[in-house]
């Protein structure tokens, strides 16, 4: 019972209905929001690895290790050929193209896969209602960017154009399996570059920087990440990119910071497009890792 006379300030009779701190909707109680967490240890390991290794070639120097270049071209039916080898060939050859990716995004799948589980099951309570709607409107979001970029192109009177990013998938995805090409391009580079930029750059960064700055740094970094050494890069190559970072974005906010919802999204692009490729052989699809 209350130690304070009625009437005392911010003091309520006895059975009066007392106010709901936080509103009747509050995050605590919404059980279809997800919390990011806090930046932790692990989070600034998956950075190191994926800036440091992934990003800079840090993780290239696993190819240099005695053996494992020369098993990934037997693996994939060709003469075994040292990492040296690869590097002085006056093209990239395909089959290590397809092989590095396997390589690279497995480890940095892994280790990103090992600081994030908790917080990635834990976003798909965005599933707790209306799930099957959730489910139909992933062709619907990968439709619709499809259109957006197309529209644009349109009224800008540009021509599509393939980027360097997009011919290299193209010919790594040629000298795969159907099944490693939907588990390394369709499921792991998806999830790699979803922890990175929406679950970290704005979920985590976003308990200190305000959603305004995350979201155009997200959105312009995922964009540019795929023209890294790409001097060609055109307004009609980069339109692609920049709507699908657009569109995962806004999947990610909209399903109130999902990391599930917004890997299943870009997941689900990855995964059309690697069937598409399969079926004409080449020249369909578009495929952000």
């Amino acid at each position: 019972m209350s130690t304070y006379p009625t009437g005392w300030p911010g003091q309520y009779p006895t059975g009066w209905p007392q106010p709901q701190h936080g509103g009747k909707h509050s995050k605590a109680d919404d059980k279809t929001a997800s919390d990011p967490g806090k930046f932790h240890w692990g989070d600034l390991l998956g950075l190191l690895v994926y800036v440091g290794g992934f990003v800079l070639g840090g993780l290239l120097l696993v190819f240099s290790i005695p053996g494992v270049t020369e098993f990934g071209a037997q693996a994939y039916g060709r003469e075994p050929m040292s990492f040296d080898d690869v590097l002085t060939s006056e093209t990239m050859p395909a089959w290590f193209l397809m092989y590095s990716n396997v390589v690279l995004y497995g480890i940095t799948g892994i280790i990103l896969l090992a600081v994030s589980w908790r917080p990635f099951v834990r976003s798909f309570r965005w599933f707790a209602t209306w799930w099957w709607v959730k489910v139909l409107l992933l062709p619907v979001i990968w439709l619709a960017t499809l259109m957006l970029t197309s529209f644009i192109l349109v009224i800008s009177g540009q021509e599509g154009d393939v980027s360097a990013n997009q011919e290299a998938v193209e010919q790594a995805a040629g000298e795969s399996s159907l099944i490693v090409s939907i588990l390394i391009m369709g499921l792991v580079g998806p999830f790699v570059e979803e922890y990175i930029f929406r679950h970290v750059l704005i979920g985590k960064l976003g308990r200190w920087i305000p959603t305004w700055v995350t979201v155009p740094i997200s959105i312009i970094a995922f964009t540019m990440l795929h023209f890294i050494g790409d001097p060609n890069a055109s307004f009609a190559s980069v339109l692609p990119y920049m709507s699908m970072a657009i569109a995962f974005t806004a999947v990610y906010l909209i399903s109130k910071k999902s990391f599930a919802y917004a890997w299943l999204s870009h997941a689900f692009n990855n995964v059309v497009s690697v069937l598409m490729l399969e079926l004409t052989s080449m020249d369909t699809g578009l495929i952000l890792i």
